[in-house]
């Protein structure tokens, strides 16, 4: 680093890594900070960035002409791998596929969070709702309709049982690793066993294996 630097024309103090930058033609002895592992910023102008960034800015060229300067410097063989047109144009659009089958899949994501917060609010509304009239109905309430009181028993029943799954549904979700959330909204097949895999266990495990206990 410090051989490259005066080589690009910096007054260099190996003791402070400190200097003047010559980039805007400063004076201050302090403003430019450079560190031996080519990270360098000027605190005057606020230019910054590693080697190649600043032999691109002293000498105005481009990068594999930066590139070749730091070989030259180092004392090694640069050799640039000639890419053809068709080879190029073929990585773009692999890399465009990728990038929208990524996209996809974050969709695909979401939209699996969004129903299964959604399935599990929606249980949890009735589940309350009910619970307020069979309240009412004890203290006093006329049924609504015979066999109201055993009705909303049933439901409650009935909602008991949902809920644990749609939690673990959740869970998997929001807090699996990204195989197993991708895997449960790709593959709406696959969903009950993993939600049965998961309630099994009783708990979900991120991609550093913390696991995230579901409501049994």
């Amino acid at each position: 680093m410090v051989e490259m630097l005066r080589v690009l024309g910096f007054q260099v103090n190996e003791r402070t890594r400190r200097g003047a930058c010559i980039l805007h033609g400063g004076s201050n002895p302090t403003a430019f900070s450079w560190q031996e592992d080519g990270r360098w910023h000027c605190f005057s102008c606020g230019a910054g960035g590693d080697r190649i960034a600043l032999v691109r800015t002293v000498r105005q060229c481009g990068f594999r002409e930066s590139v070749q300067f730091l070989a030259d410097l180092a004392g090694i063989e640069y050799r640039v791998n000639q890419i053809s047109h068709d080879e190029i144009a073929r990585a773009r659009h692999e890399r465009e596929a990728e990038l929208a089958t990524a996209r996809l899949l974050v969709v695909a994501e979401n939209d699996a969070l969004r129903e299964a917060r959604e399935n599990l609010w929606a249980l949890n509304d009735v589940r309350r709702m009910v619970s307020a009239r069979l309240d009412d109905i004890r203290n006093g309430a006329c049924e609504r309709w015979p066999g109201e009181w055993e009705f909303g028993w049933h439901v409650l029943q009935s909602i008991a049982d949902q809920i644990p799954r749609a939690d673990t549904a959740y869970c998997i979700t929001s807090f699996a690793a990204p195989d197993e959330r991708a895997r449960f909204a790709l593959h709406a097949e696959q969903r009950d066993a993993m939600v049965q895999g998961a309630f099994e266990r009783g708990y979900v495990a991120n991609a550093k294996g913390y696991r995230f206990e579901v409501n049994l």
